[in-house]
């Protein structure tokens, strides 16, 4: 097909079609597929998970602390054993939350998509860090030791503010809504539904 001035050919692209027909749809208040609402079971759980990865980030900068001490590996040792019971308890609130994915509206499921890898790379470095310092308990106070507890510090800083993040925001969208229906200010209908 040729269109415009001195024979100048277009192609007609047939992927604009189905927006065209979408925004049509949404103009003409054609109800499309419903989203899922907020779950109120991912809500609680991701404020369970940000209860844990505050102990474990906390647990983090005590043993990043250690390395400028002259504390011996044993007490390393005990901290990094509290960090790990925290990180699996963690790990059972971050397994919870993947469990229930599907029941959740598209923000919650995009926390947790953001939450599970953090937390893996945060349970493989400490892993990788546990074996070091099995292996070198009288170097807790050399480089690589010091390099693992300031990466794990870090990791632990960067999850428990994306789970902060996400529990914030779903606290302050619940009070949001229960404000919004307190003073009863619903949303209005668009022209022509009723």
């Amino acid at each position: 097909m040729k269109f415009g001035k001195g024979g100048r050919s277009m192609k007609i692209r047939l992927a604009a079609y189905p927006l065209l027909a979408m925004g049509a749809m949404l103009m003409m208040g054609v109800p499309m597929a419903a989203q899922n609402p907020d779950s109120a079971n991912i809500s609680t759980l991701l404020q369970h998970a940000k209860e844990h990865a505050v102990q474990a980030h906390a647990d983090a900068e005590k043993i990043e602390s250690f390395t400028r001490s002259t504390l011996s590996w044993r007490t390393h040792s005990d901290q990094i054993a509290r960090m790990r019971d925290n990180i699996n308890r963690l790990g059972k609130d971050v397994a919870a939350l993947s469990g229930a994915r599907a029941e959740g509206s598209p923000w919650q499921q995009d926390a947790i998509d953001h939450i599970d890898p953090l937390l893996q790379s945060m349970a493989d470095h400490l892993s990788a860090m546990i074996q070091h310092l099995n292996e070198n308990q009288n170097r807790v106070h050399m480089p690589p030791y010091v390099d693992y507890a300031r990466a794990n510090y870090q990791l632990s800083e960067k999850l428990l503010a994306t789970i902060r993040d996400y529990a914030d925001y779903a606290e302050a969208k619940s009070q949001t809504e229960s404000l919004e229906q307190k003073l009863e200010l619903a949303p209005k209908p668009a022209e022509g539904e009723e």
